[in-house]
């Protein structure tokens, strides 16, 4: 399954969007502008302000999977000239909208790589080890610059990656074989 956009902005939701940025987040719809491609947000959202106007709104993707963890990925969307908030970046899975937490902050400079943030949801066990594992292979892995381009990893550097590896594998197997009310709520 996977992370997507959280069915309901509820309290756990809320807390983990706390620990981003102050503010509350909001249902974004999407979009794609013309010629956008995946992946590719602030630069969409740029060609979108200069056809149509407007102005990018900087922050963070929210997603969820349902009891076991979250995860806020930096983005940026159209503002448009009116003030109305929309997506115009196409979604890799096609999601029709997401959940967006608004964080002036959060400008994009492509110098400084902003990771993922992940955040285990509240009593399970499994899923905060995991994001506890991921956020050490991050650290490692962010070190060489962003994620998606080749770069050549230091032997101790690949010493740790591959001590984390079998471990954080089994724990994502393990959240993907979880079957309980909280997973099945949302």
């Amino acid at each position: 399954m996977g992370t997507d956009t959280p069915a309901a902005i509820d309290e756990a939701v809320l807390a983990f969007c706390a620990t981003i940025a102050p503010g509350m987040p909001e249902y974004v719809d999407v979009m794609p502008g013309k010629g956008a491609e995946i992946a590719y947000c602030f630069d969409n959202a740029a060609a979108q302000v200069a056809r149509a106007g407007g102005s990018i709104a900087y922050g963070w993707a929210i997603w969820r999977w349902p009891g076991r963890y979250f995860e806020a990925e930096h983005h940026g969307i159209w503002r448009s000239p009116e003030g109305k908030l929309l997506d115009v970046t196409p979604m890799l899975y096609g999601q029709t909208r997401i959940l967006f937490l608004g964080d002036p902050e959060a400008v994009f400079d492509p110098a400084r790589y902003r990771p993922n943030l992940l955040g285990a949801e509240a009593g399970n066990v499994a899923a905060a080890e995991y994001v506890a594992l991921a956020r050490e292979r991050a650290a490692i892995l962010n070190g060489y610059g962003e994620p998606g381009v080749e770069h050549v990893v230091t032997p101790g550097d690949q010493a740790r990656l591959d001590a984390i590896a079998p471990r954080w594998m089994a724990l994502y197997t393990e959240l993907e074989g979880r079957d309980d009310d909280r997973a099945l709520a949302n």
